[in-house]
């Protein structure tokens, strides 16, 4: 089968050299490509510049190693790892990082190729300031943006390939189980999605991060924390495909 995976964090610039971000890392969206390869599907893997990559997250050298034959072992199987699934993995990194440009990379993969699941996991920006030309002056005191709505990206997935099965994210900050999946049912009906995976930034935070899923009129299911998560989240998207009929194109 054939997935696409987005991560990391766009940018929203105020001038030519400021810009604002949030705190995407993109690391869960490359364990997650990480694992589909090991399972034998090809990967569309699409990352904002300052995400992390799939295998190059975990490739630099811990020079406080303390036995360096080990951590060389690490590196060489990691390279290993990599090779063996080479073929199947076809990274896109942005340039510049914003949602415009992410909206015209996605488009194209999903217009492209048949992709048969996508797991938009990237943290696109909801609003940007009316940037301006050049560079604003430093030290004039307050500033004030006015920003705008940015169109949901993830809206237009269906529009772009209709067939895909469609697996959105929505993060929340410490807010009730209750209102979670509430936002993320609402979610499921905005943006025509298949499964929305939402979770609490406080759980990411303190390193126990809990992901519910949640399907229109499904019961829904809590993967509880654990470094085996991105597995077992792939592990259920990969078995409900199967069942509910979404065959690869």
């Amino acid at each position: 089968m054939k997935f696409c995976v987005t991560g990391g964090g766009t940018v929203a610039p105020i001038d030519d050299v400021r810009r604002i971000a949030n705190f995407s890392t993109g690391r869960f969206a490359a364990e997650i490509s990480e694992a589909l390869l090991r399972r034998g599907g090809e990967v569309w893997h699409l990352r904002t510049p300052s995400a992390l990559a799939p295998f190059g997250r975990d490739a630099c050298l811990d020079l406080d190693a303390e036995d360096l034959a080990a951590e060389f072992a690490r590196l060489t199987d990691l390279r290993e790892r990599y090779r063996s699934v080479r073929a199947s993995f076809h990274p896109r990194t942005l340039v510049e990082g914003t949602v415009k440009e992410y909206a015209s990379t996605l488009r194209d993969i999903l217009t492209t190729f048949p992709i048969d699941v996508v797991f938009h996991a990237a943290a696109l920006s909801d609003y940007e300031p009316e940037a301006t030309e050049g560079k604003l002056i430093s030290g004039a005191g307050s500033m004030n943006l006015r920003c705008v709505p940015v169109p949901k990206v993830i809206r237009s997935v269906k529009d772009w390939a209709p067939s895909t099965y469609l697996v959105g994210f929505k993060l929340l900050s410490d807010v009730s189980r209750e209102r979670l999946i509430e936002v993320a049912r609402a979610s499921n009906e905005a943006n025509r999605a298949d499964l929305t995976v939402a979770n609490d930034f406080r759980t990411v935070r303190e390193g126990r991060q809990t992901l519910h899923l949640v399907r229109p009129g499904r019961e829904v299911e809590t993967l509880t924390p654990g470094p085996d998560l991105a597995e077992r989240l792939v592990d259920r998207v990969c078995l409900w495909v199967t069942k509910e009929g979404v065959e690869p194109q």
